[in-house]
């Protein structure tokens, strides 16, 4: 599914992962990020925080295209940023 809006953010699981260093791609800090995330957890993690989130489980981030481990679009209701610090502490 291509996706391109200017009201969803796309939120990876590699974002979270603690055996990813940042200049790969995690995006939060080891303290809040977890072993092997996956995609259904993120998903979960976002919909009990109420973002209205949209699982895409076949998609690959364009930098690791070898690796199909899905994408969660969400609704864009603050800064990227702290959207995902807010799904990283509830995981």
């Amino acid at each position: 599914m291509g996706y391109r809006s200017d009201d969803k953010y796309i939120i990876y699981p590699h974002y979270f992962d603690v055996q990813i260093s940042r200049r790969n791609g995690r995006r939060i800090s080891k303290k809040f990020a977890v072993e092997k995330p996956s995609i259904q957890d993120l998903f979960s993690a976002a919909k009990g925080l109420g973002f209205h989130p949209i699982l895409d489980k076949e998609y690959a981030h364009p930098f690791r295209p070898w690796k199909k481990d899905g994408r969660l679009l969400v609704d864009k209701k603050d800064s990227k940023q702290k959207l995902i610090r807010q799904i990283a502490k509830s995981l």
